[in-house]
């Protein structure tokens, strides 16, 4: 089994805000968001607010990628990254990468963003392992559906608990770098845990299991 320090990436390692967010307001930005899209996303909301949390409805919904062609979306995704999202990755969190790097440790990043987003981020931070948000695709396009678990909360976990056995992590010598309250879950599961840029319901609970807190900007 193998030491892993483990990174959040919305909050953390991109500081006050999140990839998909930025994605969404530039998509705006640049037009390439059809209004449809938008009416999709919110309807969804709408729907999932039903049966989840206000908050689930917002993470856990694609549907501004309804009916999107694929081949134009994720270059466009993968040049957005390198423009707009890696100029803000923290410096301070990009040293403790290289940190634990240099240690021995393997890197695993966390994201709810879409895939193709953070896999753009592989050649800036040289990671071992990615846990992101896979989308359904039906032949060219994005359906807007997720495939699979949407990595937040207590799925957060369930992934962890799933990807320990297939990549050897061995929980109790490793360390994980989060910034939510959500993460509270999995950040149980190491034996080491970081708060970085909490969340005000997160510094109870750090305080509660001693986690240290740092500020990465």
């Amino acid at each position: 089994m193998d030491r892993w320090a483990v990174f959040d990436v919305d909050g953390t390692l991109l500081p006050n805000t999140s990839m998909e967010k930025m994605f969404i307001l530039y998509l705006i930005k640049k037009n390439f968001l059809p209004a449809e899209n938008i009416l999709y996303y919110f309807l969804r909301v709408l729907l999932l607010s039903i049966h989840e949390n206000i908050i689930e409805a917002f993470k856990n919904n694609k549907y501004y990628l309804k009916n999107l062609p694929i081949e134009k979306i994720e270059p466009l995704g993968k040049k957005f990254t390198r423009t707009n999202i890696l100029p803000k990755i923290s410096k301070i969190g990009l040293k403790k990468i290289e940190k634990y790097r240099n240690n021995g440790f393997n890197i695993l990043i966390m994201s709810g963003s879409p895939d193709f987003l953070v896999q753009s981020l592989e050649h800036f931070i040289q990671y071992h392992a990615l846990i992101a948000t896979e989308l359904e695709k039906r032949g060219n396009y994005f359906t807007g559906r997720v495939k699979g678990l949407h990595p937040y909360g207590k799925r957060k976990s369930i992934l962890i608990k799933k990807f320990s056995h297939i990549w050897k992590i061995s929980l109790p010598d490793s360390i994980v770098f989060a910034n939510h309250h959500s993460d509270a879950d999995h950040m149980e599961l190491f034996g080491q845990a970081v708060v970085v840029n909490p969340t005000k319901k997160l510094i109870p609970i750090a305080k509660k299991y001693h986690w240290p807190i740092e500020w990465w900007r």
